[in-house]
């Protein structure tokens, strides 16, 4: 999803040298030190370039919004804009995605959480000019088709998630970088199949916008590849889903 998420980021990330802390931060070797508290690296089991590098996704609980936007700015974390679902995407220095994740989460408790994005299926950041927010106010829901009282169908979420990854092979593939050693490769992907689970609208949705879980029969391949000539294999997929009223269907919601 990358033809339509990382190109979307409105602010560049944290540049030269190593990082800096502030404050209320430290970075000590591959320990990051929030307000005095050490957080270490830990070992992952995943293979390099699992992760996309310095992106961590944070989802407050409700009424926790303001709560997690005051930890970023305080801590010196660059937030690049919201997803589709209403989540923080941040950034931090390289290296440090994974003790960001487990301090912010630490810090905000309850149900909030903090988690690495994944660079096969990364989390776009809403802009307007993909998601077309004027298509929901109340004149163009006049204009067109209102929002039907019933959620997406299976139909509905087969489509958009072809949809989706069709968009991302048009873009040229998934652009991904190996934490690990820093090298540059393309993820290529071809859905085979995909089937709704369920759908269910987030907290402060507009109506007509749905997240929907599905399990896709995928096939992913890097570098100078065809994915169509790979084994698929079972994938779970959660889809932001939103109601179009000029097309009079629902649509992605990336």
């Amino acid at each position: 999803m990358v033809g339509l998420s990382l190109c979307f980021a409105l602010l560049a990330a944290c540049g030269g040298g190593g990082p800096a802390g502030n404050e209320y931060v430290q970075y000590k070797g591959k320990t990051l030190v929030v307000e005095g508290t050490p957080f270490e690296r830990e070992t992952s089991p995943d293979p390099p370039g699992t992760y996309l590098p310095g992106r961590i996704v944070i989802q407050p609980d409700a009424g926790q919004d303001d709560d997690a936007l005051a930890l970023v700015q305080r801590y010196g974390l660059t937030l690049e804009g919201r997803s589709a679902q209403g989540w923080l995407l941040v950034k931090g220095p390289e290296g440090y995605e994974m003790q960001w994740a487990s301090a912010l989460q630490s810090q905000l408790g309850g149900r909030s959480t903090a988690t690495l994005d994944t660079a096969q299926s990364p989390t776009p950041i809403a802009t307007a000019a993909k998601r077309d927010d004027a298509a929901n106010t109340p004149e163009d829901a006049e204009a067109g088709a209102p929002v039907p009282d019933r959620e997406p169908s299976a139909a509905d979420v087969r489509r958009i998630a072809f949809d989706v990854y069709e968009r991302l092979e048009e873009g040229g593939g998934l652009p991904a970088t190996m934490t690990a050693t820093g090298q540059s490769m393309v993820i290529h992907a071809k859905v085979f199949d995909a089937r709704k689970e369920s759908c269910r609208p987030l907290p402060q949705a507009k109506p007509g916008e749905w997240e929907c879980e599905a399990e896709l029969m995928m096939a992913l391949c890097t570098g100078d590849c065809d994915p169509s000539a790979e084994e698929p294999l079972p994938k779970g997929e959660r889809l932001p889903v939103r109601w179009d009223a000029k097309q009079a269907r629902y649509t992605s919601g990336y």
